[in-house]
């Protein structure tokens, strides 16, 4: 065999076990948050969470994405409740309407149909204009395709200058996504 036979097949060869990294989104996702106000633990729903990643699922560390979350859609179910939390003294909502995740990393692994992956994430979480690096644990697994993503992690939300009156230094926050590749 020749030698640039050789290089050749070496080369199919590694092109085959490269990384092919492919654009995900998801367009109706949905957190939940739990924050102690007082003596009352208040609940709520934000619908219309998006998110956009590029991924492959083969080999998940040189992933990238942002995921979104509408603020502005904050529901405790409680009318007066959401307008104070979306206020400029709160979330301020009206200036800063989405609170977003930047990924950074995933520290490798890889997903595997039907198989659920759990791993921390590294990335920048940006409320009301500030941003700070976390780390959040996530699950996610691959079904026909599709990606189920799902997370929950809390913080401070003084550390990012909401300061709802009589509110604890922790919320809990879940947020569940199904990232669709492309058509």
């Amino acid at each position: 065999m020749s030698s640039r036979l050789r290089v050749l097949l070496a080369l199919c060869t590694l092109s085959s076990t490269l990384a092919v990294p492919v654009f995900y989104s998801a367009q109706a996702g949905t957190a939940t948050f739990e924050h102690r106000v007082l003596f009352v633990t208040v609940r709520g729903t934000i619908p219309g969470v998006t998110a956009s990643v590029v991924l492959d699922p083969e080999a998940l560390a040189g992933s990238q994405g942002t995921v979104t979350v509408p603020v502005v859609n904050l529901n405790t179910g409680i009318g007066l409740r959401d307008n104070d939390a979306r206020s400029e003294r709160a979330l301020d909502a009206a200036h800063h309407p989405n609170a977003t995740f930047v990924l950074d990393g995933i520290p490798g692994g890889r997903l595997i149909e039907g198989v659920t992956l759990e791993t921390t994430v590294v990335g920048k979480l940006t409320v009301k204009a500030t941003t700070l690096s976390i780390n959040a644990p996530v699950k996610a697994t691959l079904v026909g395709g599709q990606i189920n993503v799902a997370t929950q992690f809390k913080f401070n939300p003084h550390d990012f200058g909401v300061n709802y009156p009589n509110s604890s230094n922790v919320v809990t926050v879940n947020v569940s996504f199904t990232l669709l590749p492309p058509r």
